[in-house]
């Protein structure tokens, strides 16, 4: 039975409706730095509360709210609380439903470090200026909207796993840096275990593009 979310004065029946009320209270503010203030306020207050990491987070203490686009990447929008101190920084909305998950912040450290033979890859199949269509729904891709992801059966589970064993590692082995301000993702830190994956990882991995709806609706087998 699923179990109910309390944040603040609200009440959700199910994580997945905590989290579909955050993204809306989110998308209210499509502008980068504008102040949450009133009711939204109240509940980002009373959300990050539950985040793990909450009294670093808080730090000096609370100023105010904004939502600001990952500097990065310009892809993902993310909260972030500012100090009294003059100080900010991010924090994740799932973590503070669903604590701060181990195993998923070494898998993304693991996709950090391959970063640049993603980018590299796709700035390969779009540099000749030829249509890219996507294997899945035939759709045209373009370079800015398009997911890359690597093909069944190599999917990038799979390799993780193979270099693993080759490595004779467990996920928990793997070196990331710790928690931090403005750090949204966690990346790898040890240069022995960054060469051995970036390595297996060129000499393995057989990517592609595809549209983003194909990336989330193709059977989980088949995903990369």
């Amino acid at each position: 039975m699923a179990k109910p979310v309390n944040i603040g004065l609200h009440s959700f029946r199910t994580k997945s409706a905590a989290k579909e009320y955050i993204r809306a209270t989110r998308d209210r503010y499509p502008i980068d730095g504008v102040k949450i203030e009133g009711p939204d306020e109240y509940f980002l207050h009373a959300l990050l509360a539950l985040h793990p990491e909450a009294s670093d987070k808080i730090g000096s203490g609370i100023r105010h709210f904004t939502v600001e686009t990952d500097p990065e990447f310009r892809r993902t929008r993310h909260f972030m609380v500012h100090r009294t101190d003059g100080s900010s920084t991010d924090f994740s909305f799932n973590a503070c439903i669903d604590g701060r998950i181990e195993r998923a912040d070494r898998l993304e450290s693991l996709r950090r470090a391959v970063e640049d033979q993603i980018i590299a890859f796709r700035d390969e199949i779009f540099s000749s200026g030829l249509p890219v269509v996507c294997p899945v729904d035939r759709s045209l891709l373009s370079p800015t909207t398009c997911h890359i992801d690597h093909a069944f059966p190599a999917t990038f589970l799979i390799l993780v796993e193979t270099w693993l064993r080759s490595e004779a590692m467990r996920i928990e082995d793997i070196q990331i840096t710790p928690p931090q301000d403005n750090q949204v993702v966690a990346y790898m830190t040890d240069s022995g275990q960054i060469n051995s994956w970036t390595t297996f990882h060129q000499a393995n991995a057989t990517l592609r593009a595809v549209s983003p709806r194909s990336n989330l609706t193709a059977p989980k087998k088949q995903q990369g």
